[in-house]
């Protein structure tokens, strides 16, 4: 029975294999490389397309046959398989040009596909190109520019893209403009649809997953999703990192949505995880769930925890370590679900959090970096456009505060680097608003806050290198000033607080507020000594916000350590004393002196015992400097005493000595600066250019 099978297929006794025949096959068992690429003698990246018939725009010719004979050999009938032997024991080129002719089946096949395409469009354009509708369809455009009608874009649903979310396509894109008019053109849009989206690159299904793992199980693999649920912490722990994120780093900063509802699913998580069944289910769309959630809900829990675990109790060491590996956990999620074609509102928020926890980690770059990702996948889902009427109202708002929290972030990074900001939509109703209504909450405060922020960025990108104005300046100082007096009171007086959520608020709204006036103001102090009143007025607004700023940090610092971890908190408060040290205030301003003795005893504190590689270059370098500023007072005021002599003579706008006082009494920081600014001073010791200590 067993040789009556094999009998049709192949009897090797029925003729002698000679050494062509022996080395074919030899070859045929050690083939990788795809057929064109074999063929061509080419790299072949062994994926599915390969990379190189993808560039080569030939994917459908990408397969991974074996060699021809052993095809027939399997599959043929009697007669088949005679003729396949026929034709391995022939020249090299009858086998050649078997290959030829397969391939040339496979191109005609292509492009019949792509001429009965072609015809479909062809035919649609027809109908469009007739006297009629083409002058229908050219007036309607015509008529909506002319009359400055506002186009809207598009969001694109499963059918148009090959995907499950949407993607946003603007207004003047051209598949958006190729979708308006293909309206009630019979088959248009479907045509549209199979054929001219996929061109601009929007069928998100078909690419290739950027980050696969060489080494390791597959990211999908069930195997590899338990063992990230594994690391998810024991309930208590679990619930108490959450409830240190919600009452701390999520009033600072709400990067979460809606935090309740947040709350409210993982108490259901957590319930379905004492039950000891992962439930690992993938629902008809590949997308994987345990205990419940999916995996773009879960990498937000991840990055929840690494922002709550910032804000713990825990040992330095500890907390470093355990937010660390949450983040690692938060970010995998990430991978699995290949968040850079199919990211969804859940993994903004998580990218959001995450720039947060990195910057606080000492990391702000990288951030800065992660937040320019963070901003271009939220413009694919429209999160910057106003959502159309047929989305559900409280969807709109949440994704509407989603770009507001991405606009807040961008205005905090970009002012600490004096950087053009990337984001350059702002919704305009809501600003408008924001800036018109009074009893302002402490988010809405803060929006107001950093759309005059990047305002003044995007001021100074466009005027580089021009003098600043100084009634602009004014201008911008007014509309500062006006955020307190038309927020809620807890925001205006400390008095008026009444829990500690309030007073975490103030103190924040006030440590960002001060530090924007004086950034406004700063480049002022940089001019030589001026009889202009409103250069001197300007100039004193800066300093008095420079002293609001440190004020407020040890504000913070008086209800939550995590004002030490902060980095946007630490760094103002870094930068703003130092500049107040350099411009010689603490010497004349008692304000000043006892903030910045006050701040740099807790700095000292915080630093002792630990190594500077711990603490970080630039908060070490910042505070030795400000020590060393200090002791320089401190001598000089004992010499005045002493002697009855009056040194420090201002000049070219700042702190300068007169040349009859010795090189002792300059502060070592300043010598050979003459004409440096301030702030180029306070970058060079934040982040050491040309600084020794």
């Amino acid at each position: 029975m067993e040789n009556t099978t094999l009998q049709p297929d192949f009897d090797p006794s029925s003729q002698p294999l000679d050494a062509e025949a022996i080395r074919r096959k030899r070859k045929a068992q050690g083939q990788r490389a795809c057929e064109p690429c074999r063929q061509r003698k080419v790299r072949c990246s062994y994926e599915t397309p390969c990379q190189t018939c993808l560039s080569r725009g030939h994917p459908e010719l990408c397969v991974y046959e074996a060699p021809l004979k052993r095809v027939q050999i399997r599959v043929a009938s009697n007669h088949a398989a005679a003729a396949a032997e026929e034709t391995e024991n022939s020249t090299p080129v009858g086998s050649e040009l078997s290959d030829i002719h397969r391939k040339l089946g496979l191109l005609e096949t292509a492009v019949l596909e792509i001429q009965q395409s072609i015809g479909q469009l062809t035919a649609t354009m027809g109908r469009l190109a007739t006297s009629d509708l083409r002058g229908q369809a050219l007036d309607t455009a015509a008529g909506q520019l002319g009359t400055g009608a506002q186009l809207e874009g598009i969001y694109t649903n499963a059918d148009m893209t090959g995907g499950t979310e949407t993607v946003y396509l603007g207004a003047r894109s051209v598949p958006a403009m190729a979708m308006e008019l293909s309206k009630g053109r019979d088959n248009a849009g479907d045509v549209l649809r199979n054929i001219v989206l996929p061109m601009f690159g929007l069928d998100n299904e078909t690419a290739t997953y950027p980050f696969l793992d060489l080494w390791g199980l597959p990211h999908g693999s069930p195997v590899r999703i338990q063992q990230l649920c594994a690391i998810l912490p024991k309930d208590a722990d679990c619930l108490e990192y959450f409830r240190y994120y919600r009452d701390t780093a999520h009033v600072i900063f709400p990067a979460i949505i809606d935090i309740d509802h947040f709350e409210s699913d993982l108490t259901s998580f957590l319930i379905l995880r004492d039950s000891d069944d992962l439930g690992l289910v993938a629902d008809e769309e590949g997308k994987q769930e345990v205990y419940g959630k999916n995996l773009h809900w879960l990498g937000l829990l991840f990055a929840a925890l690494a922002s709550g675990c910032q804000c713990s109790a825990l040992s330095r060491k500890e907390r470093q370590l355990t937010s660390q590996v949450y983040v690692c956990c938060a970010y995998e999620c990430l991978r699995i679900v290949n968040y850079l074609s199919h990211s969804t509102p859940f993994d903004i928020q998580n990218l959001l959090i995450l720039g947060n926890v990195i910057s606080n980690s000492m990391n702000a770059g990288v951030a800065w970096s992660l937040l320019g990702l963070t901003i271009r996948l939220a413009q694919s889902l429209g999160l910057h456009q106003v959502a159309p009427a047929s989305v559900a109202p409280e969807v709109r708002v949440q994704r509407g505060n989603i770009w507001w929290q991405i606009v807040w972030q961008d205005s905090l990074l970009s002012i600490i680097y004096d950087r053009a900001p990337p984001t350059t939509d702002v919704l305009t109703a809501q600003r408008n608003s924001l800036l018109e209504q009074n009893n302002l909450s402490y988010a809405d405060s803060m929006r107001t806050l950093c759309i005059l922020g990047l305002d003044i960025l995007r001021s100074r990108a466009n005027n580089s290198g021009a003098t600043p104005q100084f009634m602009q300046l004014l201008e911008y100082r007014d509309k500062l000033r006006d955020i307190v007096d038309r927020s809620s009171s807890h925001l205006q007086n400390p008095r008026s607080c009444r829990s500690m959520r309030d007073r975490l608020e103030y103190w924040n709204l006030l440590l960002h507020r001060s530090f924007v006036t004086a950034e406004l103001c700063r480049p002022v102090l940089s001019r030589a000594k001026s009889n202009d009143s409103i250069a001197e007025t300007l100039k004193q607004t800066c300093i008095d916000s420079l002293t609001d700023t440190v004020e407020a940090w040890l504000g913070l610092q008086k209800i939550t350590r995590f004002a030490v971890y902060s980095w946007a908190g630490l760094h103002r408060a870094l930068s703003s004393s130092l500049l107040l040290g350099l411009l010689g205030e603490g010497a004349t301003n008692p304000r000043v002196r006892r903030l910045l003795d006050e701040f740099i005893a807790i700095m000292v504190d915080i630093m002792s015992g630990l190594d500077l590689m711990d603490v970080g270059g630039p908060i070490a370098r910042s505070v030795e400097a400000l020590q060393r500023l200090r002791m320089f007072e401190e001598r000089r005021e004992q010499k005045q005493t002493m002697a009855g002599q009056q040194q420090g003579i201002e000049e070219d706008g700042w702190m300068q000595y007169s040349s009859s006082s010795s090189e002792g009494s300059t502060p070592f920081l300043l010598r050979g600066t003459e004409g440096t600014s301030p702030q180029s001073l306070v970058q060079s010791v934040l982040w050491g250019h040309g600084y020794t200590m």
